[in-house]
């Protein structure tokens, strides 16, 4: 029982782990939350067996298969987690007032990152604030969708409570104050909340923890570099999957090449950029491309960043385009990226709204490629429809019928 398993501050330390421990499952950032968005768009081809996968690639997800229900269980199993953790703070005696404050942050941050999942991926969902333990109170958790609109203020309200209370230093693995602050970053640029996204963009920009790498492959090689501001940590004996899928079989590399970089991606890479060569590989003897990212096939101990200070960059240059700031702004934040990548700085003739837009879209999908960006790029700037050829309802992931059949208020985005 709760209340008996969270009513000591080693327990509670424990349950904060577990927190953390729940981003690494398939459905999440052990693969799908990686590796669909990009092959849903147009950065990955199919190469594998599994019809799930086949689905995302297809543009043919359906309610009834697999794949919404992979994201939409995890995450929720996630936020009760961090719920159980919210409620149980205040009623821990020997808690000290510093972790109670850094775990309430962590909570916060860590449940926002599950609702930023959902709603990207489904619109609207069921905001769930308290812990699920009993029956009754799962009965009492099936509720109507809410709108997208209060998912993202329940969102910006958690984050920045939370900035205020996390650690102002960098500490691999966990939630700091500069990863609030990203995400807030990331989430008011996908509402084009363009003021509050540079906003939030700049102080981690100047924090002076962070540092864009010198190297681009270095941020794969190394792990927990200057420039990660959020990454999640994994271990030989708490692995993920994705090397093993995106590798091939042959020439002793030991994967499954489920999915490959796609023609569009390794073209979208220009002459002299040092990131293809992190970014996909030829399989001896077949020649055939893999992604090379995450390359720890044995071992599974591949990190996966989910913010780093190159996306602020780019979210601050495109907030400030919206905004209409100066080009040479612009161009000097989306600069600091191409220059990393061994590429001449954007010519003063990329002046214009739509240009500025382009060489911005340009920069973040081979700077973020197989890092689970393309889809929702493409959507916030209005350009999935056309580029990936499907239809408006589309751009929205189907509830998952099990999950209707067991809660009748839910109701299903249109056109599934």
């Amino acid at each position: 029982a709760a209340d008996e398993a969270l009513n000591n501050a080693r327990a509670m330390a424990a349950a904060v782990n577990g927190m953390y421990d729940a981003l690494q499952v398939d459905g999440l950032y052990s693969r799908q939350l990686v590796i669909y968005p990009d092959m849903y768009a147009d950065n990955l081809v199919f190469s594998g067996t599994f019809q799930t996968d086949a689905q995302v690639f297809n543009r043919s997800i359906t309610s009834t298969g697999g794949v919404p229900l992979g994201p939409w269980a995890a995450s929720y199993s996630g936020i009760n987690q961090a719920n159980e953790v919210l409620a149980a703070i205040p009623n821990v005696a020997d808690l000290s007032q510093a972790n109670a404050t850094r775990f309430r942050g962590e909570a916060l941050f860590l449940r926002s990152l599950h609702y930023v999942n959902l709603v990207r991926y489904f619109g609207g969902v069921p905001i769930i604030t308290e812990p699920t333990r009993t029956t009754g109170d799962a009965a009492a958790a099936a509720r109507p969708r809410n709108t997208m609109a209060e998912v993202y203020a329940l969102i910006e309200r958690d984050l920045n409570e939370a900035a205020g209370l996390l650690p102002d230093t960098r500490i691999n693995g966990r939630a700091t104050m500069g990863a609030a602050q990203a995400l807030l970053s990331r989430v008011y640029l996908e509402q084009h909340k363009d003021a509050q996204a540079r906003d939030m963009a700049t102080p981690v920009i100047n924090n002076g923890q962070y540092e864009m790498t010198a190297n681009f492959a270095d941020l794969w090689v190394q792990q927990n570099t200057q420039e990660s501001i959020f990454e999640i940590q994994y271990t030989i004996t708490d692995s993920n999957a994705q090397a093993f899928w995106l590798f091939p079989a042959r020439g002793g590399l030991g994967g499954r090449w489920g999915y490959n970089p796609s023609a569009g991606l390794r073209s979208a890479f220009v002459e002299n950029d040092t990131r293809a060569e992190a970014t996909f590989a030829r399989e001896p003897g077949s020649g055939r491309f893999y992604g090379t990212k995450y390359f720890r096939v044995d071992g599974g101990d591949d990190n996966v960043i989910v913010l780093r200070l190159a996306e602020m960059y780019l979210n601050r240059a495109e907030a400030n385009t919206r905004l209409g700031a100066d080009a040479a702004v612009v161009r000097a934040d989306i600069n600091v990226v191409r220059q990393r990548a061994g590429l001449q700085p954007l010519m003063e003739t990329v002046n214009t709204r739509d240009a500025l837009i382009e060489a911005i879209l340009q920069e973040r999908r081979v700077e973020f490629a197989l890092e689970g960006h393309r889809f929702f790029d493409l959507r916030r700037t209005g350009r999935a429809m056309e580029v990936l050829g499907i239809p408006e309802f589309r751009l929205l992931w189907p509830i998952p019928e099990p999950e209707m059949d067991v809660n009748e208020q839910l109701v299903q985005n249109p056109g599934y």
